[in-house]
């Protein structure tokens, strides 16, 4: 599970990469869980979750965006933002969500939502 978690999070720094975003750090831990990757842009802080799934079988990517896991990246961002010092930025929470129909690499599905919760 955990490689196929970071395939996802190679995939979606590779399409924030293109989009303009830089690397500021990936998997971000505190006492209240995890943030895959933080990226910034002239403009923004942003936090991202990456769900990934390799079937369809599975469901959507996004099925797995709960409440709960909501409470936990707002609470991990609210705590970097604490520790670090980043105020000419504005923060953002992302949600990249990525289908690899068939269970292959070759095709990806890839859906990102701004300023997702």
């Amino acid at each position: 599970m955990r490689k196929e978690g970071n395939r996802g999070e190679q995939v979606a720094l590779q399409y924030l990469t293109n989009k303009g975003y830089t690397l500021l750090t990936s998997n971000f831990a505190a006492p209240f869980g995890e943030i895959d990757l933080i990226v910034y842009n002239e403009e923004y802080l942003v936090f991202v979750e990456v769900k990934m799934r390799a079937k369809a079988d599975y469901g959507h990517p996004l099925e797995t965006v709960t409440p709960a896991k909501r409470r936990r990246v707002r609470k991990t961002a609210e705590y970097f933002l604490m520790s670090n010092q980043h105020s000419t930025l504005q923060p953002r929470i992302d949600v990249i969500a990525i289908n690899a129909p068939g269970g292959g690499y070759d095709e990806l599905e890839i859906e990102h939502i701004e300023n997702a919760f």
